[in-house]
């Protein structure tokens, strides 16, 4: 399978796997296989899940906002 990402995406990926000394394949798999395991997940709350949200905010903060008409 392949997913093209805007160019600014692939660029904090290939970031964010150097700061971690991972290869950005892995860094991919890995986040889409949390995202997927968090999808899956049914017997939680919203509070469970805000919790679960915010403790992955960190990997995020380089992602900018999200602005009206991105695609």
């Amino acid at each position: 399978m392949s997913i093209d990402l805007p160019g600014s995406v692939e660029e904090q990926l290939r970031e964010l796997a150097a700061r971690q000394g991972r290869d950005v394949r892995a860094l991919v798999e890995d986040a889409i296989r949390q995202y997927l395991e968090a999808a899956a997940i049914t017997d939680l709350g919203a509070n469970d899940v805000a919790e679960a949200q915010a403790a992955l905010l960190g990997e995020l903060q380089h992602v900018p906002d999200w602005k009206a008409g991105d695609a």
